[in-house]
């Protein structure tokens, strides 16, 4: 039991030391701000599933966003649809996500669209992946 007690504590003590404390900036001139605090979450919960955490130190991963494509429909319910591209840097580290989302309006399709941005989907892990540890 205290071979048990000890390995599992230097696994602990293992997994502290190599996990990172992340600063997560949101560009706001390319993002609408009711969508950043939906960012922040994202991203946040990207890095808590590869072990790291966010903070206000440590490494800046960088958030922008970009609208590729915009369409909205006629009528009195118009609903507007957003093809948004969004990219993630820190360091050398860059990924890009593509993602759809529509709303009543520009800023509930943008935080539509940014709730479809998975923190388990492989481009995420990929991205966490590739932060320089």
């Amino acid at each position: 039991m205290n071979k048990l007690l000890l390995s599992f504590s230097a696994l602990l003590m293992c997994v502290c030391v190599y996990a990172r404390d992340y600063s997560i900036k949101v560009d706001t001139t390319s993002v609408p701000s009711a969508a950043k605090e939906v960012l922040v979450q994202r991203f946040t919960q990207m890095l808590e599933v590869a072990g790291h955490s966010a903070g206000e130190d440590g490494p800046e991963i960088l958030v922008t966003g970009e609208v590729k494509d915009r369409m909205e429909t006629p009528g009195s319910m118009s609903q507007i649809a957003l093809s948004i591209v969004l990219k993630a840097s820190c360091g050398s580290a860059k990924a890009e996500f593509p993602l759809t989302g529509v709303g009543s309006d520009y800023e509930d399709a943008w935080v539509r669209a940014v709730k479809r941005l998975l923190p388990r989907s492989k481009e995420a892990k990929a991205f966490v992946s590739s932060l320089s540890f």
